[in-house]
């Protein structure tokens, strides 16, 4: 199944949330070319579902927009941890998920996806500020089309998170898995630092 440059996207935030994955779902609706999807959900039962739809449809990229730390996602209803993620059967075989969550690009939430076969993980290793996110989403968005007509690769993700960073003064992280080794490689970008690159063994 040949995959497509498009978004999935889910979202559990509260009514007094900035709902910047829906925001970011009703941008996308206005390019040419683009047929997002988007799903709330309040609890774990709910993110097994969506997680399986994504993987097993065409789409490429998957946006989770929800509350977080290092170790959980926050959900309406209740908190996911990373390792009651591994329960969920999935192959996420050259897809690329975007965490809009606070502290969303941890290795342990990253270490999931990538075990689940994710080709990278994009998200901020601290609190997200929610105005930050509403805004980030559609300025990386703008950037990989500019760059090559909203096909994603190291090099345009790489430029794209470094403009992120110099611009919202937020640190991101990107990981990705290492061919045919056990490990996954982590790039770190901080406001006024080069990008460095640390391997973890999975």
């Amino acid at each position: 199944m040949n995959q497509v440059d498009d978004f999935y996207i889910i979202e559990s935030l509260g009514k007094d949330d900035i709902k910047d994955g829906k925001i970011f779902y009703d941008s996308l609706k206005t390019i040419k070319g683009f047929k997002p999807k988007f799903y709330g959900i309040d609890n774990f039962t709910q993110l097994k579902k969506r997680l399986n739809e994504f993987a097993e449809s065409n789409y490429k990229y998957l946006l989770i927009s929800t509350h977080g730390d290092e170790e959980n996602l926050h959900l309406i209803n209740e908190s996911v941890n990373s390792y009651d993620l591994f329960d969920i059967e999935l192959n996420l075989k050259n897809k690329r998920i975007f965490m809009s969550s606070c502290r969303g690009g941890s290795f342990l939430i990253a270490k999931y996806f990538i075990k689940k076969g994710a080709y990278s993980v994009i998200g901020t290793p601290k609190d997200l500020d929610q105005i930050v996110a509403v805004a980030m989403w559609p300025t990386m968005l703008l950037m990989f089309e500019r760059l090559n007509n909203f096909e994603v690769n190291f090099s345009e993700l790489d430029k794209s998170i470094k403009q992120i960073v110099d611009i919202y003064r937020i640190p991101m992280h990107y990981y990705s898995f290492i061919r045919n080794e056990d490990k996954i490689k982590e790039y770190i970008y901080e406001y006024g630092e080069k990008r460095r690159r640390t391997d973890y063994e999975i």
